[in-house]
Protein backbone atom coordinates (compact mmCIF):
# COMPACT_ATOMS: atom_id res chain seq x y z
CA UNK A 1 0.00 0.00 0.00
CA UNK A 2 1.40 3.29 -1.14
CA UNK A 3 1.55 6.05 1.56
CA UNK A 4 -0.30 7.90 -1.10
CA UNK A 5 -3.42 5.43 -0.83
CA UNK A 6 -3.13 5.06 2.81
CA UNK A 7 -4.04 8.60 3.50
CA UNK A 8 -6.37 8.45 0.87
CA UNK A 9 -8.23 5.48 2.88
CA UNK A 10 -8.09 7.29 6.18
CA UNK A 11 -9.72 10.13 4.58
CA UNK A 12 -12.98 7.74 3.63
CA UNK A 13 -13.01 6.10 6.80
CA UNK A 14 -15.33 8.79 8.58
CA UNK A 15 -17.82 8.71 5.54
CA UNK A 16 -18.06 5.07 5.89
CA UNK A 17 -18.50 5.23 9.83
CA UNK A 18 -21.50 7.67 9.21
CA UNK A 19 -23.25 5.50 6.19
CA UNK A 20 -22.62 2.67 8.73
CA UNK A 21 -24.44 4.51 11.36
CA UNK A 22 -27.32 5.95 8.62
CA UNK A 23 -28.06 2.75 7.70
CA UNK A 24 -27.90 0.75 11.04
CA UNK A 25 -30.58 4.24 12.48
CA UNK A 26 -32.24 3.47 9.47
CA UNK A 27 -32.74 -0.08 10.19
CA UNK A 28 -33.53 0.65 13.52
CA UNK A 29 -36.19 2.80 12.72
CA UNK A 30 -38.09 1.31 10.29
CA UNK A 31 -37.65 -3.13 11.41
CA UNK A 32 -35.10 -3.35 8.27
CA UNK A 33 -33.59 -6.34 8.37
CA UNK A 34 -29.62 -6.02 9.38
CA UNK A 35 -27.75 -7.12 5.76
CA UNK A 36 -28.80 -3.84 4.61
CA UNK A 37 -26.25 -2.00 6.91
CA UNK A 38 -23.19 -4.73 5.43
CA UNK A 39 -24.35 -4.40 1.94
CA UNK A 40 -24.78 -0.64 2.24
CA UNK A 41 -21.03 -0.06 3.90
CA UNK A 42 -19.78 -2.87 1.16
CA UNK A 43 -21.63 -0.58 -1.77
CA UNK A 44 -19.72 2.94 -0.58
CA UNK A 45 -17.03 1.27 0.26
CA UNK A 46 -16.31 -0.37 -3.06
CA UNK A 47 -17.21 2.94 -4.75
CA UNK A 48 -14.25 4.69 -2.84
CA UNK A 49 -11.98 2.27 -4.29
CA UNK A 50 -13.29 2.48 -8.03
CA UNK A 51 -13.24 6.69 -7.65
CA UNK A 52 -9.67 6.14 -5.97
CA UNK A 53 -8.46 4.92 -9.84
CA UNK A 54 -10.37 8.22 -11.36
CA UNK A 55 -8.47 10.92 -8.52
CA UNK A 56 -5.20 9.35 -7.83
CA UNK A 57 -3.55 11.58 -10.13
CA UNK A 58 -4.73 14.72 -8.71
CA UNK A 59 -3.22 13.41 -5.25
CA UNK A 60 -0.46 14.06 -6.38
CA UNK A 61 1.93 16.99 -5.97
CA UNK A 62 2.07 20.06 -8.10
CA UNK A 63 5.94 19.72 -9.10
CA UNK A 64 5.10 15.71 -10.18
CA UNK A 65 2.13 16.30 -12.34
CA UNK A 66 2.94 20.10 -13.58
CA UNK A 67 6.18 20.09 -14.76
CA UNK A 68 6.14 20.78 -18.50
CA UNK A 69 2.62 21.32 -18.78
CA UNK A 70 1.47 24.59 -20.93
CA UNK A 71 -0.94 26.63 -20.07
CA UNK A 72 -1.80 30.23 -20.55
CA UNK A 73 -1.18 33.72 -17.86
CA UNK A 74 -4.60 34.87 -16.54
CA UNK A 75 -2.93 38.22 -15.31
CA UNK A 76 0.36 39.96 -15.98
CA UNK A 77 3.16 37.98 -14.12
CA UNK A 78 5.48 40.60 -12.56
CA UNK A 79 7.41 38.69 -10.71
CA UNK A 80 4.06 36.84 -9.15
CA UNK A 81 0.36 36.16 -10.80
CA UNK A 82 -2.30 33.83 -11.64
CA UNK A 83 -1.65 31.28 -14.91
CA UNK A 84 -4.80 28.27 -15.71
CA UNK A 85 -3.00 25.05 -15.99
CA UNK A 86 -5.35 22.22 -17.53
CA UNK A 87 -8.31 24.18 -16.62
CA UNK A 88 -7.13 24.81 -13.56
CA UNK A 89 -6.11 28.55 -11.49
CA UNK A 90 -2.56 28.57 -9.84
CA UNK A 91 -0.52 31.20 -8.34
CA UNK A 92 3.00 31.53 -10.54
CA UNK A 93 6.14 32.97 -10.32
CA UNK A 94 8.59 33.80 -13.17
CA UNK A 95 12.10 34.30 -12.39
CA UNK A 96 12.81 35.77 -15.62
CA UNK A 97 11.02 38.97 -17.58
CA UNK A 98 7.33 39.82 -16.47
CA UNK A 99 5.11 37.38 -18.50
CA UNK A 100 1.77 39.65 -19.54
CA UNK A 101 -1.66 38.18 -19.81
CA UNK A 102 -2.80 36.12 -22.27
CA UNK A 103 0.70 34.33 -23.18
CA UNK A 104 1.71 31.03 -23.33
CA UNK A 105 3.77 29.75 -20.77
CA UNK A 106 5.24 26.12 -19.28
CA UNK A 107 5.63 25.35 -15.62
CA UNK A 108 9.01 24.61 -15.06
CA UNK A 109 8.82 23.40 -11.09
CA UNK A 110 6.55 24.41 -8.19
CA UNK A 111 7.39 25.71 -4.52
CA UNK A 112 4.38 24.74 -2.38
CA UNK A 113 1.15 25.27 -4.45
CA UNK A 114 3.41 28.35 -6.54
CA UNK A 115 4.30 27.23 -9.81
CA UNK A 116 7.55 28.80 -11.38
CA UNK A 117 6.53 29.70 -15.06
CA UNK A 118 8.58 30.83 -17.46
CA UNK A 119 7.17 31.86 -21.23
CA UNK A 120 6.50 29.49 -23.74
CA UNK A 121 7.50 29.48 -27.38
CA UNK A 122 5.26 30.06 -29.86
CA UNK A 123 2.74 27.57 -30.21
Amino acid sequence: MTPRFGRYLLWQTPGWAAVGLALLALCSLANLPGWIVAVGVAAVVTKDMVMYRLVRHTLQPPRQRLVGAHGRAVERLAPVGYVRVDGELWRAETAGAEIEAGAPIVVRGANGLTLRVEPAGPA
